[in-house]
């Protein structure tokens, strides 16, 4: 059953992805102006939507990328300790990367 709503998220965050990330793309670089400017950097910082959108997209991100590695670890024959401790240390590696790259956006709101 764990795998079973592991899988279902991992679903959930590819097709959350495929809408935030459209999302940031579009309204990003086929809007006018110019993306990389200073000026639309600082203005994308500044909105509370473009923080929330940053953080989502961080987060389904990291879930999808994390469990797809966790998958293709898992395709070779594994004691259940070590599965365990596979799964403890891709949380934490989840974690801390979380906590670096979501301080960046949330110091510059």
């Amino acid at each position: 059953m764990k795998e079973t709503r592991l899988k279902i998220l991992q679903y959930i965050t590819g097709i959350g992805l495929f809408f935030f990330a459209g999302t940031h793309l579009i309204v990003s670089h086929l809007s006018s102006g110019e993306p990389a400017s200073w000026e639309s950097v600082s203005d994308r910082a500044a909105s509370a939507g473009w923080l929330t959108l940053y953080l989502l997209l961080l987060t389904f991100g990291l879930y999808h990328g994390l469990h797809g590695l966790r998958t293709i670890i898992l395709e070779f024959s594994f004691p259940n300790y070590a599965v365990r401790v596979l799964d403890w240390a891709l949380v934490v590696i989840g974690i801390a990367i979380f906590g670096y790259a979501a301080y960046i956006p949330i110091s510059a709101f």
